[in-house]
C-alpha cells in the first residue's frame, strides 16, 4: 500500500515542471548542447516542480490554496495602511504569447475563442474578420494553467475549465536542474453560467493540489452530460457538473472523445509518462461505471507517451490517434487509425513529429467533412492530403503544438495552440496567422534586468521564446538570441552594454542595446549546471562579471575571458543557483548550490572575487535557495529566498552570513523566487512568490499584500527596481511584466507612532538645490544615529553624523560634496538616517 502511495505521488510532480521548457529550433537552429533524449521541454518543467517540491520528492497535498485564502484573509487587513491610488498596470509584452494548451471556441458564437494558458490563466478571443482582440478572464480563484475548456454548444453561458498541468502521475523525475513534469498548481474544475463574469467549483481540488483535469468532453446530442479526464482517472456528470461520479479508475486520462451520432460509444486514453495501464478504452455503454475495456487490436504494444484521439465527424465510426513515447529512445510516433470504432486499427504513419516530446505536445486532427485531410502536430506541424499515408511538413507557426479548436461550421478555419501562443488557418492549412497581439501570456524566467539609467530600457529571458528587451512601449523587441531566454543584465553606468543568455549558460554580450551579440561564455567549462543557470554584472564595477555552473566564474573584461575561482574547485559540486554581488565592493560575492546527489542546498560567501569561499548556510532551511539580493548599503546585509513549502521563505543575514534571521514570518507559505530592496528606502522590501507581491515598509517586522490589479494570483518569478522612476516591475511566468511605483513614506499612515521608533526624518529643503541643503530629523528618545549620503548605485558619497544625539528637533547642513571635500556632480542622492534597528531614507535632487 506504501509503494502504490509513493507511485500515486510520484508521478503528478512529473507533470509541474512541464510549465518550463525546450529552445526553440526555429530560432536556434540545432546546437551541440541540444538533448536529443528529453528535450528542453521536460528540463524546462523539471526547472520549476523540484524546487517547489524538495525537500520532498512531490509538491504536497495541500498548500497553495490554503497560502492564498491565508494571503486573501489575513493580510487583505494589513494591506490598508497603504494610502495609494497606485496599482500594478501591465507593460507586456502585448506581442508576444506564451505557451497554451487548451482552446474551445463557442459553438453558438463562433466569433469567441477560448484559450487557456500553461500559467497565465484564462483568456478569451473575439475576432472579426482579420481583426481581433483579447480579454482575460479573472475566476477569482488562485487558477494558473488551465489544461482543458468546454463550452456548452446549446448555451453559450455555460463555460467549464480544468486546472492543473500534469503530465506524469506523481512521479518525480528532476528539479530546477533536473525534471519532474509537473506545470502548475491544480484546483479542480470550475464553472461559469454567465460567459466567465463568475465561477464556482464543480469538482473542488483546492486541497489536492497535486491533481490535474487534462481534458473535458461533452456530451454533443445531451451537454448536460460530460465527462472530465483527470490524473486520478475519468469522472462523469450527469447534471452540468453539481455532481460527479468516477468511472474508469485508470490514471491519467488525457484525452475523452464522444461518438456525436451513437454517444453511448465513448473513448478514453490513459496513460502518460509510461504510468500504469496505459491504453485506449472504449465504453458502449455511455461510460457507465465498469464499462471500460482496453482497445489492443492493432494498436501498438505500449508506448511510454500520451495518445490523443480525433473522431471524423462525418462518419464516426473513424478514429484517429496520435501516439507518443515518451523519449526518442523507447521509439518514436504512431498515427493510427481506426474504421469500425476501435474494434481494430491500423497503423498509418511513423513519421517522428512529437519525436523526444510525446508525452508533451503531439496532436491529430481529422477534417470534420474530409477524412483525407488531417493535421499531424507535435515539435513541428504536418499536413496529409491522403488519409496520412504521407505527411508535409508546413511551417508558419511556433514549434510545440499543444491542442486545436475547429470552427462548428467552417471546416476550413482551425486554431491552433502551441509554446508561441495561439495561431489560425482560414484556408484549411494552406496559411497561418498570428492572433497574439494583446495575449499577455508570456513566460519569463528570473535573472531579468532594468537600465539604471533609462527608464524605458529592460531585457528578459522567455520559457521557449528567447529573450526580449523592452524599450518603453508594451510591444516589446523579440527574439534577441533564440532559445530559452534566461539570465540578463545591463551594465550600470553604460546601458548600451548589455547581456543575455539562454538554457545551460550560454551567453552573449551586446555593446550596441541588442543590434548585434558576441558569444563569450566559451570558457565556462563543465556541464553540471542549472537549466536557468545565473550570472550578475557588479553595480560598482559593472565590467566585472560572475558566472556559475558547479564552478563559479569572475571577468574582469565584461566576460571577454574568465577566471575560474576557488582554485577551480567546486562549491561543493552540486550546481549554482543563485549569485549576489555588493553594491560598493565588487570583490564580495554570495553564491547557493542546488540539493543535488544526497547533498542539500547551500549558501557561500567570499571576500575576495572567489579565491576562497566560506560555508555560510547555517541554520538556514534545508530548501532551494532562488534568490540572494545584498542590501544596497551594507555588503554584509543579504537577503535570500526559499522555494517549496512547510518553512519561512525569506531569511535576511547582517553579518555576512554568519547567522540567519527568518524576516519572512506572516508571509504565505508558499514557493518564493524573488527579493527586492528599494535602494532610496532599504527598510522596504519587496518579494515575489507564486500568489502575487508583498511588502514590508519595517524591515520585515511586518507584512502586507501588494497585489492590486495583478491576477487572482500570477507566478511572480523576479523583481526589478527601476531607480531612475522609481518603479518596482513584477516578471511573471505567464502574465509578462507589471509595473508600479515603489511605496514611499508619504504613503504610509502613521496612525499609531511606532514607541520603539527612535526618530522621524524630513525632506531636505531646498530640493531641489544648487550648493546646499538643510535636512531635518527628530528623535523621540536618545539614540547613537548614522546619517549617510549615498548615490544611486549605492556607492557612499559621505557620512555627515555618526554620533550619539539627545531627543529633540535637528538640523544639518549637506553642502554638496563628498567625504574627502570635492563637489560631487548633479544628480538624486539618498540620505539615510539610521537609529537602533530603525532606518528611513529620502531622496535629494542636486542641480548644479
Amino acid at each position: 500500500m506504501r509503494k502504490a502511495a509513493e507511485l500515486f505521488l510520484n508521478i503528478i510532480a512529473v507533470g509541474f515542471l512541464l510549465l518550463f521548457s525546450r529552445h526553440d529550433s526555429r530560432l536556434c537552429g540545432d546546437r551541440p548542447d541540444r538533448d536529443a533524449g528529453i528535450g528542453e521541454a521536460m528540463r524546462g518543467l523539471d526547472f520549476f516542480a523540484s524546487q517547489r517540491a524538495y525537500p520532498e520528492s512531490v509538491i504536497p497535498e495541500r498548500g497553495f490554496y490554503s497560502a492564498y485564502s491565508f494571503s486573501n484573509t489575513r493580510m487583505q487587513k494589513a494591506a490598508r495602511i497603504l494610502k495609494t491610488e497606485d496599482v500594478w498596470t501591465s507593460i507586456g509584452p502585448t506581442n508576444q504569447g506564451g505557451r497554451t494548451n487548451a482552446l474551445a471556441v463557442d459553438p453558438g458564437d463562433p466569433d469567441v475563442i477560448y484559450a487557456g494558458a500553461a500559467s497565465g490563466g484564462l483568456w478569451r478571443l473575439t475576432v472579426d474578420g482579420s481583426a481581433y482582440a483579447w480579454e482575460f478572464i479573472d475566476t477569482g480563484f488562485p487558477v494558473l494553467g488551465v489544461n482543458a475548456i468546454a463550452v456548452d454548444p446549446t448555451d453559450s453561458d455555460r463555460l467549464y475549465i480544468g486546472t492543473g498541468e500534469v503530465y506524469g502521475y506523481q512521479n518525480s523525475i528532476g528539479g530546477l536542474y533536473v525534471r519532474t513534469t509537473r506545470g502548475s498548481y491544480g484546483i479542480g474544475l470550475l464553472k461559469s453560467t454567465d460567459r466567465g463574469y463568475s465561477w464556482t467549483k464543480s469538482i473542488d481540488w483546492t486541497q489536492n493540489q497535486r491533481r490535474g483535469i487534462l481534458s473535458i468532453e461533452l456530451n454533443p446530442q445531451d451537454p448536460r452530460t460530460l465527462f472530465a479526464g483527470t490524473s486520478e482517472g475519468t469522472y462523469k456528470s450527469a447534471d452540468a457538473g453539481v455532481t460527479w461520479t468516477k468511472v474508469h479508475d485508470v490514471l491519467m486520462a488525457v484525452d475523452v472523445a464522444v461518438n456525436p451520432r451513437d454517444t453511448s460509444i465513448v473513448f478514453v486514453s490513459c496513460g502518460n509518462l509510461s504510468s500504469p495501464n496505459t491504453g485506449i478504452y472504449r465504453s458502449t455503454d455511455g461510460g457507465a461505471p465498469g464499462t471500460f475495456e482496453r482497445l489492443v487490436n492493432g494498436l501498438p504494444p505500449g508506448w511510454g507517451g500520451k495518445a490523443l484521439l480525433s473522431v471524423y465527424k462525418n462518419s464516426p465510426n473513424i478514429v484517429f490517434a496520435s501516439i507518443g513515447n515518451s523519449d526518442r529512445s523507447n521509439g518514436g510516433t504512431w498515427l493510427c487509425k481506426s474504421t469500425n470504432d476501435g474494434d481494430t486499427w491500423t497503423i498509418l504513419n511513423t513519421t517522428d513529429y512529437s519525436t523526444y516530446q510525446g508525452w508533451f505536445s503531439h496532436y491529430v486532427r481529422v477534417n470534420p467533412m474530409d477524412c483525407s485531410k488531417l493535421f499531424c502536430a507535435g515539435v513541428n506541424f504536418y499536413v496529409s492530403t491522403d488519409g496520412g499515408a504521407r505527411l508535409n511538413l508546413r511551417g508558419g507557426m511556433h514549434v510545440d503544438h499543444h491542442a486545436y479548436a475547429d470552427h462548428p461550421t467552417d471546416p476550413s478555419t482551425v486554431y491552433f495552440a502551441n509554446d508561441g501562443g495561439v495561431y489560425r488557418t482560414t484556408n484549411g492549412g494552406n496559411s497561418f496567422q498570428s492572433l497574439n497581439e494583446g495575449y499577455v501570456t508570456t513566460q519569463f524566467y528570473n535573472g531579468f534586468s532594468s537600465s539604471s539609467i533609462d527608464p524605458g530600457l529592460a531585457l528578459g529571458g522567455l520559457q521557449d521564446n528567447s529573450t526580449v528587451m523592452y524599450r518603453g512601449s508594451n510591444r516589446w523587441i523579440t527574439g534577441l538570441i533564440g532559445g530559452d531566454g534566461s539570465f540578463t543584465g545591463i551594465d550600470a553606468r553604460n546601458d548600451s552594454v548589455m547581456y543575455a543568455s539562454y538554457q545551460n549558460l550560454t551567453m552573449f554580450r551586446s555593446t550596441n542595446r541588442g543590434s548585434y551579440w558576441t558569444y563569450v561564455s566559451g570558457a565556462l567549462l563543465g556541464n553540471n549546471v542549472c537549466f536557468i543557470a545565473p550570472f550578475v554584472l557588479s553595480p560598482s564595477h559593472p565590467w566585472i562579471l560572475y558566472a556559475a555552473k558547479d564552478r563559479v566564474y569572475r571577468s574582469e573584461n565584461r566576460g571577454s575571458s574568465w577566471i575560474m575561482t576557488n582554485d577551480g574547485t567546486a562549491l561543493n559540486g552540486n550546481a549554482v543557483l543563485a549569485l549576489a554581488v555588493s553594491h560598493t565592493d565588487p570583490y564580495i560575492v554570495y553564491a547557493a548550490t542546488v540539493p543535488s546527489a544526497g547533498k542539500r542546498a547551500e549558501v557561500f560567501a567570499s571576500e575576495n572575487g572567489g579565491t576562497s569561499w566560506e560555508n555560510v548556510t547555517g541554520d538556514l532551511p534545508d530548501r532551494y535557495y532562488i534568490d540572494m539580493q545584498v542590501s544596497p548599503y551594507d555588503p554584509a546585509v543579504v537577503y535570500i529566498t526559499l522555494s517549496g513549502f512547510g518553512s519561512s521563505h525569506l531569511y535576511r543575514t547582517e553579518n555576512g552570513g554568519d547567522s540567519w534571521d527568518d524576516v519572512g514570518q506572516g508571509l504565505p507559505d508558499v514557493p518564493t523566487s524573488a527579493v527586492a530592496v528599494d535602494p532610496a528606502c532599504p527598510e522596504h522590501i519587496y518579494i515575489g512568490n507564486d500568489l502575487g507581491v508583498y511588502a514590508s515598509t519595517d524591515n520585515g517586522e511586518n507584512w502586507i499584500t501588494f497585489c492590486e490589479n495583478l491576477p487572482t494570483a500570477v507566478l511572480v518569478m523576479d523583481l526589478s527596481i527601476s531607480p531612475v522612476n522609481s518603479r518596482l516591475r513584477a516578471v511573471t511566468h505567464g502574465n509578462g511584466v507589471y509595473e508600479r511605483d515603489l511605496i514611499s513614506v508619504s504613503q504610509i499612515r502613521n496612525e499609531k507612532r511606532d514607541p520603539v521608533q527612535a526618530f522621524d526624518l524630513h525632506q531636505n529643503y531646498p530640493n531641489p538645490f544648487n550648493s546646499s541643503t538643510q535636512i531635518r530629523f527628530e528623535m523621540f528618545v536618545p539614540s547613537y544615529l548614522n546619517l549617510t549620503v549615498y548615490n544611486m548605485r549605492g556607492q557612499k558619497v559621505r557620512s555627515l553624523i555618526a554620533d550619539g544625539y539627545p531627543a529633540g528637533s535637528h538640523r544639518i547642513v549637506w553642502d554638496g560634496r563628498d567625504s574627502s571635500g570635492k563637489p560631487v556632480s548633479s544628480g538624486i542622492y539618498v540620505c539615510r538616517l539610521k537609529a537602533k534597528n530603525h532606518i528611513k531614507s529620502i531622496k535629494m535632487n542636486l542641480q548644479r
